[in-house]
């Protein structure tokens, strides 16, 4: 055998050798042997501190979404056939109660006021005339001279000329009152919402013109699951998020309606908000409603790791020795000082405090 073939069986063996030398190295072979289920943090023991893994009772609440609405919700609409001359608001104007916001045509119901009013004059001067005439029936008849047939005849004809009076001054003041349809006027204080009609449009009497609503008094109006709604109480405080404002609010549960809708199996709950000038109607709000309690487990936020998207924990056992255990943990409603861990430990445990 010549020395190079020698040379390449030495080297094969060699390698061989520091081959399986790291193979047992790498699965332990050189170090002390560790149970089955055992974690290699559990050779040493845990000289820190701790904290004990508590199980709380929380409230729960379900997140149900509304609209702003106001609860004094107007529609102006006219009460007469005409066409609009002019319109003084438009969306978003501010109003008081009596406030003009409309002036509508009216030559034709000036010319009706007119005419009534020349009618009842004319019955008037009948009714004068009439009184006189059965006057001087009276007196001729107790004079001898004139006749009974004529003194009831004037009678007569006074009570045909009174009830004639009566009657025009009724159609007048009914002249009078259709005229001031003409100019229709605020019957609350609040803001414009709505602006339906433009000058030269022809309104039919009952077509809303215009919708007039009260900042003062919004509430939301959010659909409750039944479950949830039977167990309100009005006056009970819940709390309204305003997305578009980024801002909670305090609302009041004014009422709950009494009828539950069969398709979505829900209550249409009203809760009152607090007046606030950034506040419009139709605005998206979400309530939150209270569904009870359950059980979380807490531990302090400091004693969850995180590598990536694992996270652990360090449970001291009552030995003192260390195991780390993967947890999934849960957002929770208590700040940065505790979370809610699902899985993983159990109540009662010691977790490790770096």
């Amino acid at each position: 055998m010549n020395a190079n073939k020698l040379r390449r069986i030495l080297q094969v063996a060699i390698g061989g050798t520091l081959l399986t030398g790291a193979v047992v190295w790498l699965s332990g072979g050189c170090r002390d042997r560790i149970g089955p289920g055992v974690s290699p943090e559990q050779i040493r023991k845990w000289s820190g501190a701790t904290a004990v893994v508590t199980r709380t009772d929380d409230p729960v609440t379900e997140w149900a979404s509304g609209t702003v609405a106001s609860a004094r919700h107007t529609a102006v609409a006219a009460r007469i056939l005409a066409t609009i001359r002019e319109v003084r608001v438009r969306a978003g104007s501010e109003v008081r109660a009596g406030d003009l916001l409309i002036v509508l045509d009216a030559e034709e119901l000036a010319a009706r006021t007119a005419g009534a009013a020349e009618a009842l004059r004319g019955a008037r001067a009948r009714l004068t005339l009439a009184t006189q005439e059965m006057e001087r029936a009276g007196e001729l008849l107790a004079e001898g001279v004139g006749t009974k047939q004529q003194a009831d005849r004037a009678s007569s004809d006074l009570r045909v000329a009174a009830a004639e009076v009566e009657r025009l001054e009724q159609a007048q003041q009914e002249a009078s009152t259709t005229a001031s349809y003409a100019e229709i006027r605020s019957p609350v204080s609040g803001r414009v919402v709505d602006r339906l009609a433009e000058p030269g449009d022809t309104v039919v009497p009952g077509r809303s013109l215009l919708h007039i609503y009260d900042p003062s008094v919004l509430r939301v109006e959010v659909p409750v699951r039944e479950s949830l709604a039977v167990a309100l109480d009005l006056g009970q405080t819940l709390r309204v998020t305003i997305s578009a404002l980024d801002t909670q609010l305090s609302g009041v549960v004014d009422e709950i309606v009494p009828f539950a809708d069969p398709g979505a199996r829900t209550l249409l709950a009203r809760v009152r908000l607090p007046a606030d000038g950034r506040l419009y109607a139709g605005m998206y709000a979400r309530v939150a409603i209270p569904a009870g309690t359950r059980e979380r487990l807490m531990v302090p936020q400091g004693s969850v790791q995180r590598v990536g998207q694992l996270e652990s924990v360090l449970v001291v056992n009552g030995e003192g020795h260390a195991e780390r255990r993967l947890v999934t943990t849960a957002p929770g409603e208590k700040g940065d000082t505790e979370v809610e861990v699902l899985s993983g430990i159990s109540d009662g445990e010691q977790v490790a405090m770096p």
